[in-house]
């Protein structure tokens, strides 16, 4: 995700709209895949569906630079589902360790750090290219995983996810939007294109600590609705100084977003830790639907630009979607609210077990 945003402004079949429609289109994709992950387990299993995923993950890497826009749209599109499978299977494989957000930050701050550099040095198609190489090791990796894990089983309980699917949808919307943006809104404002390249470093960064520290925050904090209105604060500092100043003090709005993305661990630990025998249910209706409302918001800001032809009116717009998180934040860590019933937790067992449960 961040080595597109990182390599956007210099892909040189992406028009103006077709910018737009990358960055959303990622948010979709990923919301449909998540949809279908349950679905996927019970029918190959946990692991078996894990390895497809991560196989589609390295074809559709390698084949979106192959071609102009419609192999890059199309490859995009199914990177990002295969993308949502994982997605939806880590928060319970992970069992809300900070490790697994940790993960995360780190896989970001290499795709903004490393790719502006392969493409000023290269070209765009290798800076996206080469990151089938790391699909294709962790590929080779989850081979050498030592269990099998039991598909879920069907099993009553009702989990809280409609709140928490609108305060998921609203922190993506503004992660995606800064991961796809932020050196085009730099450069727009006469940010040269190195530092703009390495402003998106620094956000992606910003964020490994708070990856590591929100989980356990997550976990300790009795107030949570206080814990949603501090990790809303940094990203309110970032984006206003995006739309009042933005070359006056880019490192600092870059380094205050970067530290906002703080709340997407919030929101990935809440998945895992809320309903301890729902999680992929959970994290298949949060992520899912999520991600929809998130394709959406980044798809309207992306138009915005277009037509407007500033930043001003759709960093007014993710100001709105901010106090929209806090609202939903604090709906979803107060008032518990009905969701469909769900499926019991993923267990381990060794290889030499029975066959996966269909």
């Amino acid at each position: 995700m961040t080595s597109l945003g990182a390599a956007l402004p210099d892909i040189s079949v992406a028009s103006a709209l077709v910018a737009a429609v990358l960055v959303a289109l990622p948010l979709w994709a990923i919301g449909l895949g998540g949809w279908a992950t349950p679905w996927l387990c019970g029918r190959l299993g946990t692991h078996r569906t894990v390895t497809v995923a991560l196989l589609g993950l390295v074809l559709s890497l390698a084949g979106r630079v192959l071609g102009g826009s419609i192999p890059l749209l199309v490859g995009t599109a199914l990177a990002c589902l295969a993308i949502a499978v994982l997605g939806t299977m880590l928060p319970l494989l992970a069992n809300g360790s900070a490790a697994f957000t940790l993960g995360l930050g780190l896989g970001s701050t290499a795709g903004a750090l490393v790719t502006p550099a392969v493409v000023l040095s290269s070209s765009w198609r290798i800076g996206l290219g080469l990151w089938a190489v790391v699909a294709l090791l962790a590929q080779q990796v989850w081979r050498r995983t030592p269990g099998e894990f039991v598909s879920p089983r069907a099993a009553s309980g009702w989990v809280p996810a409609s709140a928490l699917t609108i305060h998921f949808g609203l922190i993506s919307t503004v992660t995606f939007l800064v991961m796809g943006w932020l050196p085009g809104i730099l450069r727009s404002a006469g940010v040269p294109p190195a530092t703009a390249g390495a402003c998106l470093a620094l956000s992606m960064a910003m964020g490994l600590p708070m990856m590591w520290l929100v989980p356990g925050w997550t976990r300790r904090w009795r107030n949570q609705t206080l814990l949603v209105v501090t990790l809303a604060v940094p990203n309110v500092i970032g984006v206003a100084g995006l739309l009042l100043a933005p070359a006056a003090a880019p490192w600092l709005w870059a380094a205050a977003t970067g530290t906002g993305m703080g709340a997407l661990a919030f929101g990935l630990t809440t998945i895992s830790l809320r309903s301890k025998g729902s999680s992929l249910a959970l994290s298949a209706v949060v992520q899912g639907v999520g991600y929809v409302i998130a394709g959406f918001g980044v798809l309207a800001c992306g138009w915005l630009h277009t037509f407007t032809g500033t930043w001003r009116t759709p960093l007014l717009l993710v100001l709105a979607i901010l106090l929209g998180q806090v609202v939903s934040g604090h709906v979803a860590v107060t008032r518990r609210t009905p969701a469909a019933p769900v499926p019991r937790a993923l267990t381990v067992r060794p290889h030499d077990s029975a066959p996966e449960a269909a």
